[in-house]
């Protein structure tokens, strides 16, 4: 089967024109193409703005503290990306003198950067046979092929991998890579899918069978786990009590409030309860305020002025009820 020119033809003409794809730059590609996981397009383009004028090369993010890079990336979640490109940064300055490599093995290789990521810096950026598997492009492949196989696992992945580096032949590689993923962000959905606009239609084995709602196929998810907690606001003079405490492994280099499992709370005042929905555990938080003179400071523990908690990175489920907080109460 060939694709090639009626997936760059179409995409040529009806592409999205996306700041970060028609730069070129491959700093640019690797920014938005992180920001882009998890988040859609029309979501992060005023985050994707703001970065590039925070940190305009790669230089400038390698030299920021995290703290600021945490900041920056506030809103758009998943925050192990932000730290990631941080880090990826730091190696790109340290070993290849802040400029990406113009080499697959090199880029998987750099923090944050996985086979996808690479593959459409490499492609996009540097005109490679690199192909770039996300979900859109594995949906638009299982329908096209009517393929069966479980979209979550690695094995899948690799398959899918190798079917589009074939496909890729003799294509523009930019071009093609992008023409995949516009064509699954855009015609190709999960349920609205547009059929009669897709220029693959009359090579598609789902559109013919009629099967586009069985594919693809994907392993349903285990449920999150649901964590009870008890979290308590300590207000002194004019000043919150925050602290670092990641042993959760969740939301590391962000402040929180203090938070526990266990907790003895016949002398404190219930405020609130509140939930908040990660992507693989749940919070359930009954808010209590104590008074300063109960509580005994723990390592990493400290006191921060109301004027510098907008400053701050804070996990957005403790600063949501900081914020109700200092509206009923302050």
């Amino acid at each position: 089967m060939e694709i090639k020119d009626e997936l760059t033809g179409w995409y040529r003409q009806y592409h999205r024109k996306l700041i970060f794809r028609e730069s070129g730059d491959p700093y640019a590609i690797w920014v938005s193409e992180i920001m882009a996981q998890q988040t859609r397009i029309d979501t992060m383009l005023a985050y994707y703005e703001r970065w590039m004028k925070d940190y305009p090369t790669i230089e400038a993010l390698a030299s920021a503290p995290i703290e600021k890079v945490l900041k920056s990336w506030e809103g758009l979640g998943y925050y192990n990306r932000a730290r990631k490109l941080h880090e990826g940064a730091q190696m790109v300055v340290r070993d290849y003198q802040g400029q990406l490599p113009a080499n697959l093995e090199q880029l998987r290789a750099i923090p944050g950067i996985g086979n996808y990521t690479a593959g459409a810096i490499a492609s996009i950026a540097f005109k490679m046979r690199a192909p770039a598997v996300d979900g859109n492009v594995l949906r638009v492949i299982s329908r096209l092929l009517l393929m069966a196989d479980d979209i979550s696992s690695q094995k899948t992945h690799k398959k899918v991998y190798d079917l589009v580096y074939d496909l890729m032949a003799d294509s523009d590689p930019s071009d093609f890579t992008q023409g995949l993923m516009e064509l699954g962000a855009l015609i190709c959905t999960p349920l609205a899918w547009k059929c009669e606009q897709c220029p693959l239609k009359a090579k598609c084995q789902a559109y013919a069978a009629g099967r586009q709602a069985e594919f693809p196929v994907k392993k349903a998810k285990k449920a999150p786990a649901e964590v009870d907690l008890i979290t308590i606001i300590v207000p002194k003079e004019n000043q919150l009590l925050l602290c670092r405490d990641w042993q959760d492994g969740l939301m590391e280099g962000f402040m929180r409030l203090p938070q526990f499992t266990e907790l003895k709370t016949e002398h404190l005042k219930h405020l609130m309860k509140k939930k908040h929905v990660f992507s693989h555990r749940i919070w359930h938080m009954d808010v209590y305020l104590a008074d300063a003179s109960q509580i005994e400071l723990k390592p990493g523990w400290e006191y921060v002025s109301l004027e510098q908690l907008d400053n701050l990175s804070i996990v957005t489920a403790h600063r949501k009820i900081i914020d109700q907080y200092r509206r009923k109460y302050l």
